[in-house]
């Protein structure tokens, strides 16, 4: 929140307290509800430059993807360094991509930026040979390396099951991966688990034991 009476950035009891002249120009006349609220922009500014990476760049790609927030026009609106948080701020925007289908995918990212892998091309579609579009998560051509995020989801979600049990999903997959590693260029096909995201080491090791220096 902006406290238009403080004079430096709080944080107390999971609320952080901006003050107004440490953050990029604010519009008073945004409201929600009868209150009065920070513009999308001025809110992700605020949020990257104080906030976790990732919990930033989860909470800012929503945004991206429903077109409250351009990443370029937050590029240009974050404070320069050595200003507070300007360098873990351009780390949740090198991470943001519209293409990003889920918050799996969008914490996937940011701790690739934060690991220094990439870069990865989200969403990206592989032709089969019987002309069969199979579409990743994520596409790291310089490694070979094709990263799907696996949320628990897809196997007990009814939605996503469309009529199928989880056995049957399983199967399927384990077919799309067979497809996916016999394609020139691709060397290998990495999951990627919401065990593996919360905390950057476990990542780091997964990589590694898929031969890739992190």
């Amino acid at each position: 929140m902006v406290d238009l009476d403080a004079t430096s950035v709080t944080h107390r009891l999971g609320v952080v307290r901006h003050a107004p002249q440490e953050a990029v120009p604010i519009d008073l006349t945004h409201q929600f509800h009868g209150v009065r609220v920070t513009s999308p922009l001025v809110t992700a500014v605020l949020v990257a430059t104080t906030s976790d990476p990732s919990t930033a760049a989860v909470a800012i790609d929503h945004a991206v993807r429903n077109g409250s927030v351009d990443p370029a026009s937050l590029q240009l609106a974050l404070p320069e360094p050595p200003a507070r948080g300007s360098r873990r701020a351009r780390l949740v925007v090198a991470a943001l991509d519209a293409r990003h289908e889920s918050v799996g995918e969008s914490y996937t990212a940011v701790r690739l930026v934060e690991l220094g892998v990439g870069p990865a091309q989200p969403q990206y579609g592989f032709r089969l040979p019987d002309g069969t579009l199979r579409r990743v998560d994520f596409w790291i051509p310089s490694l070979g390396v094709v990263l799907e995020f696996d949320g628990q989801q897809k196997y007990v979600d009814p939605t996503m099951l469309a009529g199928r049990d989880a056995a049957q999903v399983l199967w399927q997959e384990k077919i799309r991966e067979d497809q996916l590693r016999a394609l020139p260029g691709v060397r290998t096909v990495i999951r990627v688990t919401w065990w593996h995201l919360a905390d950057p080491e476990r990542l780091r090791t997964l990589l590694r034991q898929h031969g890739i220096r992190v």
